[in-house]
């Protein structure tokens, strides 16, 4: 994964602080890098330009004629149809550089040139001419992209360190993002960062700054994709199929070893197949799969292996594959808990020791599943309440009677109660994990908690699965974990990609009736019946989305690592500079190994030790 770096000057002066910006972006030991100045841009470049050998590396690069430059994080698809478009010679496509098609489209169309692209892509370009510089962010933010914006400049990086790196740049903490981190539920933060003067560039938006003037733009709108035609199941399954596998051999062009997640549900075991298809057919090596759960522990007749175990190994059977078990560690969960949250972007303590795996076996990209629920794979929440709201009684009673032997009860339960009470769903799964909404709490201090509210929430649509799908796309989860995964991945010179996030699979899953994904008496119908081909039925079939296995190793290591954390703690001669904003007493109570496995609470006490900074 590529890392980027720039700063603009808004008011006369030089370019200052870009080495140190530099040196500050992610990178493997063996990653290189690269910088371009003006004088009034500089922009910085770190990462591996031999990744894909199908394509040069998207270093910085500069186009003199317009007077253009860019520096990109990219990974752009269907290069053949952009090259059309942009009418280049067929013999010169080769030899052209990611970074040059993103000159020629700016070139082409100016701020609508995103529209026009598909791929994953953060980049930044320099209008020399227009002194203006100009940001972009792909649909769904697979590749991070922050900035500061003050008077004089504006600061640009894939991570957060960089922009702390460049001079001047306040490390002031957002005491509401920070109220948000320590709330009860932990939010998700958007375009805001733990520092007050540093954004994120939304997905899906770019931000074009003058000397005078700043404009944020939105230019993927998904509630704008058009309904797709009528199709018969079948028809719809094949097209679903095609577009899923073209985003899969996407991601893998040009690329050495290749990993891929791999936990048996329908996303992550999809992807493993598509992959080892294409691989298989290309006579490219077949990719290495990493499961987060700890390896099947033996019984007294043989492997005891619960669904997690049964699930993994049927996927692997059946495409020639051998598991890769990367269960956390004591050792794993302290590092993971020491390392600054307000910086480090990794929210997902899991993925650590796949990482360290998938490095030490050479793989250059990691393939994910991540995405799959809020697209093809979605489950059609919100879809009964959207009949009732609409008045469509008898095609209700029909899918209720389908799918419950008591279909009044789940009438009520499924259309009734989210129309009044959208997060019912929800609350409901935590009372029946036995954690009841009253018994939550934050680790906040009680006074900062008082003092500083946390930014207000979107709320969950009230029905409709169409408005529901819409607001997880928006809710900023996704370029979360991206950013993470981004940042740290970076580190081992590894690369991640998300073929169930891919802009074409995205917007066919937009175009389709809800009925699609509620079809007949199960739920996530277009995956199961796509796939029928490629998986075991026990796989393609299987409907819970529990893993407790994983779960149950996870606890046990964070139990593990919580005396040491105390111990740490406890040998500090004066508080953490960070603890006034901490419950600290109960924060100290909540390490106590026996009380975090009889009512685990690691979230939210995680997120907490990453702020405390110890």
């Amino acid at each position: 994964m590529s890392m980027i770096c720039g700063i603009h000057r808004r008011t006369p002066g030089p370019v200052t602080g870009l080495a140190a910006m530099r040196a500050a972006l992610p990178g493997a030991e063996s990653a290189t890098s690269a910088a371009w100045t003006d004088g009034a841009a500089g922009f910085g470049w770190r990462g591996d330009a031999r990744l894909r050998k199908d394509r040069p590396g998207c270093t910085p690069l500069l186009d003199p004629g317009p007077g253009l430059a860019v520096t990109a994080s990219a990974r752009l698809d269907d290069r053949s149809g952009l090259c059309d478009a942009l009418d280049i010679a067929r013999g010169e496509r080769a030899a052209l550089p990611d970074s040059a098609l993103l000159l020629r489209a700016y070139a082409r169309w100016g701020r609508d040139c995103p529209n026009h692209l598909l791929g994953d892509f953060a980049f930044a370009l320099w209008d020399a001419r227009r002194r203006t510089l100009f940001l972009a962010r792909d649909p769904v933010g697979t590749r991070p992209l922050l900035y500061s914006l003050s008077v004089d400049r504006i600061v640009f990086a894939s991570d957060v360190g960089a922009v702390l790196a460049a001079p001047g740049v306040s490390d002031e903490l957002d005491e509401a993002t920070v109220a948000a981190l320590l709330a009860p539920r932990p939010a998700v933060l958007g375009e805001r960062t733990c520092y007050r003067t540093i954004r994120r560039l939304p997905p899906g938006h770019t931000l074009t700054v003058t000397q005078d003037t700043v404009r944020l733009d939105r230019w993927w709108r998904p509630e704008n994709v058009p309904a797709a035609p009528t199709l018969g199941d079948d028809a719809v399954a094949e097209a679903f199929l095609a577009l899923y596998a073209s985003a899969v051999e996407d991601r893998l062009r040009g690329v050495g070893r290749v990993g891929v997640h791999l936990s048996g549900g329908l996303d992550s075991s999809s992807v493993a197949a598509l992959a080892t298809r294409a691989n298989r057919r290309s006579g490219r090596p077949l990719p290495l799969t990493f499961s987060w759960q700890p390896p099947p522990r033996d019984g007294p007749n043989g492997p005891a292996e619960p669904a997690e175990h049964a699930l993994i190994e049927a996927v692997c059977t059946a495409h020639g594959l051998e598991p890769i078990y990367c269960p956390p560690d004591a050792a794993g969960i302290l590092d993971y808990v020491r390392r600054d949250g307000t910086r480090d972007l990794e929210v997902n303590p899991h993925e650590e020791p796949v990482r360290r795996a998938a490095a030490g076996r050479g793989v250059r990209v990691l393939l994910s599943g991540w995405g799959g629920d809020e697209g093809v794979s979605f489950n059609g929440r919100g879809y009964e309440a959207g009949l009732l709201r609409r008045g469509r009684f008898v095609p209700l009673w029909r899918f209720a009677r389908e799918r419950s032997r008591r279909p009044l009860a789940a009438i009520l339960l499924r259309a009734a109660l989210p129309l009044v009470w959208p997060d019912a769903a929800r609350t409901l799964l935590d009372l029946r994990r036995g954690r009841p909404p009253a018994r939550r709490r934050g680790f906040a201090h009680p006074g900062f908690a008082q003092r500083v509210r946390p930014p207000p929430v979107s709320a969950l649509p009230r029905s409709g699965a169409r408005e529901t799908q819409l607001h997880l796309l928006r809710q900023g989860h996704l370029a979360e974990r991206m950013d993470g995964w981004a940042t740290s991945g970076a580190q081992r010179g590894i690369e991640y990609a998300y073929p169930l996030l891919d802009r074409r699979l995205l917007e066919f899953a937009l175009g389709l009736p809800a009925e699609r994904y509620r079809h007949g008496a199960g739920h996530r119908w277009l995956m199961r019946h796509g796939l029928r081909s490629l998986l075991p039925a026990e796989v393609r079939l299987h409907t819970s989305k529990q893993d407790p296995v994983r779960f149950g190793a996870f606890q046990a290591a964070v139990a593990a690592a919580l005396p040491q954390v105390r111990t740490l703690l406890d040998a500090r001669s004066v508080p953490p500079l960070r603890s006034g904003y901490l419950d600290m007493p109960r924060l100290r109570a909540c390490l106590d190994p026996e009380r975090h496995l009889a009512a685990p609470q690691y979230g939210g006490l995680l997120v907490a030790l990453r702020f405390l900074d110890f």
